[in-house]
């Protein structure tokens, strides 16, 4: 699924970004006072955020940007923006931030708070013509092998005039940075901290001082390391994303709204309608629903905006698409986190009720398209429902969550290069002993209980040195935490074989044979004989080879591509979902 699996390995850097998930983008809209840029620093004791604002460079748009540098260079488009003469403010909704600053007498200058999630923390902003250059005083680089990819981190020290050292650590590929580091020199021995994930790197220096080596520790075994000073990285290149649609589109676009069927939530998103002359019935539509975690309306992910791309590809073809938001998330409200799988479904009720009183949608051909958790709630909604014409699984689940999780640690595992059969398994047993530990707890247990019980069974398991025992118990606190959330309660538990039996319409379902998140070779199968079951015969199911979780053409299916490949879903998949609902919705869908 999309949600982070839960094995987690004890030395993999766990960082922790004050701004959130840096990149999923705000859709969003944005006022400007003036064409100047702003810089300022946010420092939270034990991290630096180095925050570049400047209007958007789309002339046609009054949208203003924040541009995260220590978070992979990331531009974020702020939801409002305001210089009024004797204040600076602006939001930023899909990380619950604010800013507001009062303005010097020469307006160069903006002094305030920037406040998050019930923190506030000074912030001083100052006018600058383009985007400063970062200059420390020495630069080390360095490369971990973490078992599923390479990890090159950048510690960038500053000197003051007094000669005290300021010293930053960056984890480039994980788009991290700014974490506090100190360090300690005796003679040529060299001690780097970094409280905030408890990294510790030992090391010594070589004879011409242009190289560290030594070994890293964060909780667990010891990674080799050689630091070397280097030139500063530069600022990673924008990602290429050749198939985000770029205007002018040759289809109408709407910002629209409407109301969940649970009370108290309201959904935003878009709706994409062809501009060609409608049926006399109305254009068929369709409702995309997002994989877990929360997501924005076209579920980007390491900048692939993949339901923009299939919103594109349908409505070119005479199909309107609905995208949105999910609740608490972007324009959306609601609280996602108090929600699971059976909420999501009461949004796409909502969502469906939207697009039936739609005057030029056709009210009996409206279907859904979920992808990973999207099609689980797809499948609630499409059981023994009336309402809906088609239903297109993307990587839809066809077993338990349980059975999930246990197939994608191992298959995660084994894509990113992991041949240690006993590593495997002992990681297994541990997924096992933890959801099992969950499942045998009421919802109200506490996390102690559940460590006991999961430790009982876990004892042979257990490292004998101290340091590495309390970081091993870390390991099992992060994982049933993650296991005992509501979401995951119900997913652990929710098999979709029954539901899948009450749908009715047509099916079509189509899975990657590299998606190592969602197998194919166990979903596809259950899937099928469910449906068959409940005597549904409109089903195509299909694995499509050379294919990840994403749709993206891939070489092994690790999650670690998904980022790195420049397709963001195959051509072949949106070929065949236009051409199978278009077939589908003209062929008819009585029941």
């Amino acid at each position: 699924m999309s949600r982070t699996p839960v094995y987690r390995l004890q030395y993999l850097l766990l960082m922790v970004c004050v701004l959130g998930t840096l990149l999923q983008r705000c859709q969003a809209q944005s006022s400007t006072a003036d064409s100047v840029a702003w810089y300022g620093e946010l420092d939270t004791g034990v991290r630096s955020f180095r925050f570049f604002i400047h209007p958007s460079p789309d002339p046609a748009g009054a949208a203003w940007q924040l541009l995260s540098l220590d978070e992979g260079a990331v531009d974020l488009t702020l939801d409002s923006f305001r210089n009024d003469g004797s204040t600076l403010a602006f939001e930023l909704k899909k990380t619950n931030a604010s800013y507001l600053g009062n303005l010097n007498a020469a307006r160069d200058e903006a002094t305030g708070q920037w406040k998050q999630n019930g923190a506030s923390l000074n912030l001083t902003l100052r006018q600058v013509n383009e985007r400063p250059v970062d200059k420390p005083a020495e630069v080390w680089t360095g490369e971990l092998t973490v078992l599923f990819q390479k990890l090159p981190l950048q510690f960038r020290l500053y000197r003051d005039a007094e000669g005290n050292e300021l010293l930053r650590m960056d984890s480039l590929a994980q788009k991290a940075g700014g974490f506090l580091a100190v360090r300690n020199v005796t003679d040529n021995r060299w001690s780097l901290q970094v409280p905030q994930i408890s990294g510790k790197f030992e090391g010594e220096l070589s004879a011409y001082g242009k190289s560290v080596s030594g070994q890293w520790t964060q909780g667990g075994p010891q990674l080799d390391l050689t630091l070397t000073r280097s030139e500063l990285a530069p600022s990673p290149r924008p990602a290429n994303r050749p198939q985000t649609p770029k205007p002018p589109l040759p289809y109408e676009v709407s910002e629209v709204g409407f109301e969940s069927l649970d009370a108290g939530v309201s959904l935003a998103g878009t709706l994409t309608i062809p501009r060609t002359a409608a049926p006399a019935a109305g254009f068929p539509a369709a409702i995309l629903i997002s994989g877990s975690g929360p997501q924005d309306r076209d579920e980007t992910l390491f900048e692939h905006r993949p339901f923009a791309v299939i919103a594109d590809a349908l409505t070119r073809s005479g199909i309107a698409v609905l995208r949105f938001d999910d609740r608490g998330t972007g324009q959306s409200t609601g609280n996602f986190a108090a929600a699971d799988s059976r909420n999501f479904r009461q949004d796409v009720l909502g969502a469906l009720r939207f697009l039936q009183g739609h005057a030029r949608l056709n009210s009996r051909a409206i279907g859904l398209i979920g992808h990973s958790e999207g099609g689980l709630i797809a499948t609630l909604t499409s059981a023994g429902s009336k309402d809906v014409a088609f239903l297109v699984l993307l990587a839809g689940t066809g077993v338990s969550g349980a059975d999930i999780l246990l197939s994608q640690g191992e298959l995660i595992a084994r894509a990113e290069g992991i041949t240690d059969e006993k590593l495997l398994r002992d990681q297994r047993r541990q997924q096992e002993v933890l959801i099992r530990t969950v499942l045998q707890h009421p919802a109200d247990a506490t996390v102690e209980i559940l460590r006991t019980t999961a430790l009982q069974e876990l004892a042979e398991q257990m490292p004998a040195d101290p340091d590495a025992r309390k970081a091993f118990e870390a390991q099992l606190d992060g994982g049933l935490k993650t296991l005992h959330a509501l979401w995951f309660r119900f997913f652990l538990t929710y098999n979709p074989a029954d539901d899948l039996k009450r749908v009715t319409c047509p099916v079509l379902a189509l899975n990657g044979a590299r998606d190592t998140q969602v197998d194919p070779r166990l979903n596809l199968p259950a899937i099928r004989s469910s449906l068959a079951a409940g005597g549904n015969q409109r089903v195509s199911v299909e694995e499509l080879p050379g294919l990840n979780h994403l749709f993206q053409t891939c070489r092994t299916g690790g999650v670690s591509e998904y980022e790195q490949i420049e397709e963001t879903i195959s051509p072949l998949v949106l070929q065949r979902l236009t051409e199978w609902i278009s077939s589908t919705v003209s062929g008819g869908m009585s029941r």
